[in-house]
């Protein structure tokens, strides 16, 4: 079995049909996918898998409800063991657009692929704000960076 974890903002959020098409195109390559399992990109993602007929993992804090697309729920009681269920196991990890928590994961990844624990897994940014994050930050060994969800299936068919 193979997973796949999306992090993303989970608001409201622009592309969320973008999203949907991430989650049904990692379905089809046979992943199981995991995320927070609230709403946003996590509902969109969610969804998409659903559509897919594939599985979608939530990993959310305990007494909370997830979106309504997730296969099953984990129930975790603080955010370190939530980042440590949805990195463990995980050989790709795909960024959607988010705030400070998506960054976070995107961080906490990265550290941990580059400097403690390299695996030679896949991230991949998808999104016009990561654009300039190449620029800044000289040890992006790891990270690919897509414009789009488009450009994303492109580079993985």
């Amino acid at each position: 079995m193979k997973f796949a974890t999306v992090f993303g903002a989970g608001g409201e959020v622009k592309g969320y049909k973008e999203g949907v098409e991430l989650g049904r195109f990692l379905a089809k390559k046979g992943y199981v996918v995991k995320c927070g399992g609230y709403g946003g990109f996590m509902e969109a993602v969610s969804k998409g898998v659903k559509e897919a007929k594939g599985e979608v993992i939530g990993v959310i804090f305990l007494n909370t409800k997830g979106n309504p697309y997730l296969s099953k729920e984990i129930f975790v009681k603080d955010i370190f063991e939530r980042l440590k269920l949805l990195i463990q196991d995980s050989e790709l990890f795909v960024v959607l657009e988010g705030r400070l928590g998506t960054l976070t994961e995107l961080f906490l990844v990265w550290a941990l692929e580059e400097k403690y624990d390299p695996k030679g897994r896949k991230i991949a940014l998808i999104g016009e704000s990561y654009k300039d994050l190449k620029g800044a930050l000289k040890e992006l060994n790891r990270l690919e960076i897509f414009k789009s969800v488009d450009e994303f299936k492109r580079a993985f068919r």
